[in-house]
């Protein structure tokens, strides 16, 4: 288990669960590049934390002054170290991106001083309501409006705006609103809102406590995740988008071959495996899974049209060169399932109990550990009485992503 838990390294594990191994569990030390896009964040916001310091002091901190102490900012790292994701930006081109959004907030908001400021780049540790887990948050602005509402203020410099019903906004402003109101209880009304700056748009809710206690068990469940997880040393790669920004692809599982082949192909030395060996495999592969795929479809449209040919001729009976295939249509009477309906399967199972039927019902094991043994909803005994019963296997699956073809966009 993790000393403390945060935002992000329950993101790191809905992302990657490989990654999060590697980072947290696991500790890997990198050779760290810095991504332009996110350090661009960095330098904005430590702007934006000495305006608002200053502001809330009484005092306006000139617009040259911030704008030199952002562009320092940068001159802080090499810019070799720098990388850039895109292949149309350039470190300047971020430069100023960031200046701009620094530049328009400036002229909105200054000088500053608005409400009672409570604190900037906050960080605060709590415990998970009900729970022995420890989570720690950093907050970019906590104050009060001069309505006498509390506003928890995240900003974001990236491209794209995220809905408050967004997963990643309620998951990220509900813990930060559960870590203030563990630190400053008094606080009732207490507003979350997002700035993103390079929109010039603000995204602002309000949580019910209902929805404070449902978040509560969801990283209740989150972390214990992460540890079934280490306990099974289960930690599958996931691959997206975010790899781009991933300081471990050298020793990814889901990146290596990759890596292994493009050295091959420069004349570098490979490990002993062979991955021309391994490229011929997986190609192998795909070619059978896709016929095996296509077969499929074929047997299910051929077993369709027989069917229909039965009703429309009253043959149960069709003969051919290979042999002959028997047909029996039939009406069957069939209990719901909990594919079917998941709700009506419940009453269901709830009327067989009553009319004491339960044996009639098969264990759905996988549910029993998914939805209750796996997130201890029993009392502590009962857990234990089913602890004998848990075996631990190795499982494996193999899937295939096709190339897309670029034959297919000639046309």
């Amino acid at each position: 288990m993790l000393p403390s838990y945060s935002y992000s390294s329950l993101d790191t594990f809905r992302t990657c669960p490989r990654k999060f191994k590697f980072q947290y569990i696991q500790k890997v030390p990198v050779v760290k590049t810095v991504a332009a896009d996110t350090y661009l964040g960095n330098a904005v916001h430590r702007s934006l934390r000495k305006l608002y310091t200053l502001g809330a002091d009484g005092v306006l901190c000139p617009k040259d002054d911030i704008i030199k102490l952002y562009r320092d900012e940068w001159g802080k790292i090499d810019r070799n170290v720098y990388k850039v994701i895109s292949e149309y930006y350039t470190i300047d081109d971020y430069i100023r991106i960031g200046e701009e959004m620094l530049l328009r907030h400036y002229d909105k908001y200054q000088p500053f001083n608005q409400g009672m400021l409570l604190g900037t780049e906050m960080s605060i540790t709590f415990e998970l309501p009900g729970t022995p887990f420890k989570f720690r948050c950093f907050i970019d602005r906590l104050w009060r409006r001069d309505d006498g509402v509390v506003e928890i203020c995240d900003y974001k410099t990236g491209q794209n705006i995220v809905h408050f019903t967004d997963p990643r906004f309620r998951h990220q402003m509900g813990l930060y609103q559960l870590a203030v109101r563990s630190k400053f209880p008094d606080y009732d009304q207490i507003d979350l809102a997002q700035y993103f700056l390079r929109k010039d748009e603000i995204v602002r809710t309000r949580l019910q406590p209902v929805e404070l206690d449902e978040l509560t068990e969801e990283f209740r469940h989150a972390i214990l995740e992460t540890q079934n997880a280490t306990r099974m040393d289960d930690f599958p790669t996931q691959e997206s988008n975010f790899c781009r920004y991933c300081n471990f692809q050298d020793i990814c599982p889901a990146k290596r071959h990759r890596q292994l082949l493009e050295d091959e192909a420069a004349g570098g030395d490979v490990e002993a495996f062979e991955p021309k060996r391994l490229k011929e495999l997986t190609d192998r592969f795909i070619t059978l899974k896709g016929e095996e795929s296509e077969t499929k479809k074929q047997l299910a449209a051929l077993r369709e049209d027989i069917i229909e040919a039965s009703k429309q001729t009253g043959l149960t009976r069709f003969d051919g060169d290979l042999g002959h295939l028997n047909v029996k249509l039939s009406r069957v009477s069939k209990f719901i399932t909990k594919t079917d309906d998941r709700r009506a399967f419940a009453e269901l199972s709830h009327l067989a109990h009553q009319l004491e039927l339960d044996d009639y019902f098969a264990l759905d094991g996988r549910s029993l550990m998914k939805e209750v043994y796996s997130k201890t909803r029993l009392p502590e005994d009962q857990l234990k009485r089913l602890e004998p019963f848990v075996v631990e296997k190795e499982d494996a699956r193999v899937t295939v992503k096709l190339k897309v073809s670029i034959d297919r966009f000639d046309e």
